[in-house]
Formats: structure tokens, sequence, C-alpha cells
């Protein structure tokens, strides 16, 4: 078993040894390849982070008038925007809390100019999920502006429609270039494995009439692809991460949500099953005489 074990890495490394050319440029290939793959998980990764982000964007802020700052008129207004069709929540932010969120965002240079608290009390409404459109946001703010103790109401508007005009194409677009990869990444392999196939024809050949079982021919090709995949996926996952610090520049928020282990973890797997597949397939073709 051992001596076995021994003969299958042998031969898995003879591609490697005998064509060194291929190899290289195999790996160079599957690495632009897993590059390309890379670049199109971080986009769906940073579509993911900035849907996840945009329920807070589904979020309407509601600023009070001074002369309704009683109790009886806040636990009004709390109970009406309660009753609002396509509210999920709704939290009361007092005027202290407001200035602790002020102050944490902006520091205390603003502040120190100002003898009193010039901020007013306010709700943050937030719409259920399926109802967390720009078009649904506007809707709500047009509404709650009706009331008369309300002074504002403001949301991201403009976020929320961004992310309904392109999120959608983004995710097809990213998809059929993931299916154009898989197919690249594919056929790569095929035609490394084929190569080392029809160089090593008699021998694959004399092992099928001697009865040598199909896991010891396919074995030695399926590691030569895992090897090969393995050696572009590494390009891809140095590519991922620099693609991920260049990202900390353009968007520090969402870029910090992105998982570079889940992301790099994806891409290896991903890899590695393609890559995998497609050589037991090319194998097996060439077994059956369809290569």
């Amino acid at each position: 078993m051992k001596n076995q074990f021994g003969y299958l890495i042998f031969e898995a490394f003879r591609g490697f040894r005998s064509d060194r050319f291929l190899s290289v440029t195999s790996i160079i290939t599957i690495g632009i390849c897993t590059s390309v793959f890379a670049a199109l998980l971080l986009a769906m990764a940073f579509l993911w982070s900035a849907g996840s982000q945009g329920a807070d964007e589904g979020t309407v802020r509601v600023f009070l008038k001074s002369e309704y700052e009683d109790e009886n008129s806040l636990n009004t207004v709390e109970n009406r925007l309660h009753n609002l069709v396509g509210v999920d929540s709704v939290f009361f932010v007092s005027k202290d809390d407001a200035l602790m969120e002020f102050r944490r965002d902006f520091g205390e240079e603003m502040l120190r100019s100002l003898d009193i608290n010039p901020l007013p009390h306010s709700f943050r409404v937030t719409l259920s999920p399926d109802r967390r459109t720009a078009a649904q946001v506007r809707s709500l703010c047009d509404r709650v502006r009706l009331f008369p103790e309300v002074e504002e109401a403001t949301s991201q508007t403009l976020y929320l429609a961004w992310m309904d005009d392109w999120k959608m194409p983004v995710q097809a677009g990213s998809a059929l270039l993931l299916l154009f990869i898989t197919g690249a990444l594919a056929l790569i392999i095929h035609n490394a494995v084929k190569l080392n196939l029809y160089a090593r024809r008699t021998l694959v050949e004399n092992m099928k009439y001697c009865g040598a079982a199909e896991y010891f021919i396919v074995t030695p090709f399926l590691l030569e692809g895992l090897l090969l995949g393995l050696g572009g996926s590494l390009v891809g996952i140095a590519t991922l991460g620099g693609l991920i610090y260049l990202s900390h520049f353009i968007s520090p928020l969402i870029a910090a949500q992105v998982d570079f282990g889940i992301c790099a973890g994806a891409l290896l797997f991903a890899t590695a099953s393609i890559t995998s597949i497609s050589s037991v397939r090319s194998v097996r073709q060439f077994l059956l005489g369809h290569v």
C-alpha cells in the first residue's frame, strides 16, 4: 500500500518534470483566471456587504418640533409610527443620546461654542426587509412629514436608489462571468491533462489492458490537476489580498466587512473542485476512447 501511494505521488509530478513549459504556462493561465475569479468574488462580497449596510440605510430618521417634546406627544407620535404600513421597528432617540452620537461622529470641536443642546428628540423608524427600497422609503418620509409634530424626516434614498438600479445587473453579470471563468479553467486543465495523457499513452494503455483499477490510473492525473489548480489559485489569492488592501482606500466601512479567509477559502475550494472534475473527466474520456 505504501509503495502504491509513493507511485501515485511520483506519477503526479511526472508531468512537471517532463514538460515544465506546459506546467508553467498552465499555472500562469490558471493564475490569470483565478485572479479574475478573485475579483468577481470580491465584487460579490462587496455587493453582499453593501446590501447588509443597506439594511441601515432603509431607516428613516424622524425629527420632532420643539413644542412637541412632552411625554404625551412622544407617545402619540411613536404609536402613529408603529401603525404605519411597512414599519418594522421604531426606536426613540432622546436629545442627550443624539448629542452623544454627534460627539462620537464629529468630535467635540463643533460643540464647544454651544451652551445648550440644540438637537431635537427623534425616532429611528426601520422598514420591513421587503420594503427597504428607495421608493418605499421616500413614500414613508412623505407620509411622516404630514404629522403636525414632525419637523423633518430624512433617509438615504440616493444610496437605496443606486442599490435598486445596480444590484441585479451586477449580480447577473458576475454570475455570467463566473460561468465563463469556470469553463475556461475546465478547458485549461482538460488540455494540460490530455497532453500528459498522450505523452504517457503507452503506459496508460498497458495499465488498462493489464487490468489496473480505474482509480489507480486516474489518481496521478487527478493529483496533477489539483497541483496545477493549487499553483494557479495561489496567484488568485495573492490578487485577492491586494484587491482587499486597495479597497480599504475606496470604501473602508464595506471593506472591513469582507472576510479575506472566507473569500480565499471559497476561491481555493472552487478551483480545486473545477480542476478535480475536469481531470477525472479527461482521463475517463481517454480510457473510453473518446479523446
